[in-house]
């Protein structure tokens, strides 16, 4: 079971005006300006890791959801690799869920963009597939592809 994760399409859920007013309210709302962030800003878009691991936490808030990969480095030392992801609600709009998602314990290989600001152990998951071969994309065709 997988699927792509990175399109949406938000018409037709609901009046386009109460869509429109509640993002206007939203976009002047400190949290929401202190919250939302470029992908390509943040991260480098243009790079992608490839990151084989053991999940060991989801994070499953908003304003983005967060999973913690323990790879193996080269040496044979142990890191946690924080990595961001879509917002819970479009998750959700996908019909990925937490219990999907987290497998914690579950061997897994995952595609991430790193940060552009060299922070060690940051990411974008743009795409994560498990042992058994399902995967969950996270990021436009694009990117995904500059991921394979």
């Amino acid at each position: 079971m997988g699927g792509a994760v990175g399109r949406f399409n938000i018409a037709g859920t609901g009046s386009k005006w109460l869509g429109l007013a509640a993002l206007s309210l939203m976009w002047g709302s400190p949290q929401f300006a202190a919250a939302h962030h470029s992908l390509a800003g943040e991260f480098d878009t243009g790079k992608t890791l490839v990151l084989n691991g053991v999940v060991s936490r989801v994070d499953w808030a908003n304003p983005h959801i967060y999973l913690y990969l323990d790879v193996i480095e080269a040496g044979g030392k142990s890191a946690t690799w924080q990595l961001e992801c879509v917002p819970v609600a479009m998750a959700r709009k996908a019909g990925v869920s937490k219990k999907m998602l987290t497998a914690e314990g579950a061997h897994v290989t995952v595609h991430a963009f790193p940060a552009r600001d060299g922070t060690a152990h940051l990411g974008y998951m743009a795409k994560i597939t498990y042992a058994d071969g399902h995967d969950f994309q996270f990021a436009p065709d694009s990117a995904a592809a500059a991921a394979k």
